[in-house]
């Protein structure tokens, strides 16, 4: 990149030269040089389907997913369908949360290039998150047959594995999709739930605060670091990422829980209620609410009822990488009358 840059410190560079600047900034993560770069190009006359679905990609880096569909809708507008072009457009609409049309869109790109592996495998995340898990399975089986390290295939066959309580293949899966992504979010968050169902916590602890980085907008691994820091005893860690999640989400009944969770284990039972009762509001079923309620009961000296309201908890398989809460909350607690550390 350094040799592209000199070439601007004595003329305006050729098109070439900046497309691929633009390029090697979009790879480095500068992707609001790249998505100027790109917008210059096509201002000045040198647009091109590479152009545009560079710029979409740099928007959808930035979570701009309006801006990238506006961007992809012009260049399939303007140069016709491809499977980059689709492909990159299934990605889009996962991010905005469509992804029925998610995986139309990569079906397209699979009509035209049926063994492209990136389109199977795409497809198969945005069947998971459809909440269709056997097709998922099917579909990331079939990109890993082509490309056995496509990322999201890798993806879906270990958060599909960890849910399955099949641990060996799913961090098989998931140290293969870290090692040419060391910073996927989605399979940091997962890989740190399994470290945790393998007892490793501070391990797991290390790999979920690398999660949250790379995700600060995903409430689940804030949940999860939650749970780690709460087996470690780490109550102030905890209150801290549930507090975390509700600045991302303030309605989510799970973290409401949480914040009881915390507040039981501290010893403030009426603001542990206070809590409880806002995260059963906003879901009934909030798996971490349910958890605190048992703990309250137990605090006012109703064993028996707590034993039997935390034998009920079932992990949540609604959404993506769902916390094994039952087995979390039987470790936690051997943790209760442990204080800080």
């Amino acid at each position: 990149m350094k040799i592209l840059e000199s070439f601007t410190e004595t003329a305006m560079p050729s098109p070439g030269v900046r497309f691929r600047l633009a390029r090697c900034r979009l790879a480095t993560g500068a992707y609001d040089a790249a998505a100027a770069g790109y917008a210059s190009l096509i201002e000045s006359g040198n647009d091109a389907v590479a152009v545009r679905h560079d710029l979409a990609f740099a928007q959808l880096c930035m979570r701009e997913p309006q801006a990238a569909m506006a961007t992809l809708e012009s260049a399939l507008a303007a140069f016709g369908p491809s499977p980059e072009l689709l492909i990159l457009k299934s990605r889009v609409n996962a991010m905005l949360g469509d992804y029925a049309q998610a995986a139309l869109d990569a079906d397209g790109a699979l009509a035209m290039r049926p063994d492209d592996a990136q389109a199977m495998g795409v497809k198969s995340l945005a069947l998971l998150d459809d909440s269709q898990l056997d097709a998922a399975a099917q579909a990331a089986r079939d990109a890993l047959e082509r490309d056995p390290q496509q990322h999201e295939a890798l993806l879906v066959a270990s958060t599909i594995s960890l849910w399955r309580q099949d641990l060996d293949p799913a961090q098989n899966f998931f140290e293969r999709a870290l090692a040419r992504h060391p910073n996927s979010g989605r399979a940091l968050s997962g890989y740190g739930q399994l470290l945790m169902l393998r007892n490793d916590l501070p391990q797991a602890g290390q790999v979920l605060e690398h999660a949250v980085v790379a995700m600060p907008d995903h409430i689940g691994t804030w949940h999860a670091l939650a749970w780690n820091q709460l087996l470690r005893g780490d109550r102030e860690g905890a209150e801290v990422s549930y507090r975390k999640a509700y600045d991302v989400d303030r309605n989510f009944g799970d973290t409401h829980g949480g914040l009881a969770l915390v507040a039981v284990l501290r010893g403030d039972l009426d603001e542990a209620e206070l809590s409880v009762r806002r995260a059963l509001r906003l879901d009934p079923d909030a798996v971490t609410a349910r958890y605190a309620q048992a703990l309250l009961m137990e605090a006012r000296g109703d064993a028996d009822g707590s034993e039997a309201a935390i034998a009920k908890l079932l992990p949540d398989h609604s959404a993506f990488a769902a916390l094994p809460v039952r087995e979390f909350a039987q470790r936690l607690k051997s943790t209760l009358t442990a204080g800080p550390r």
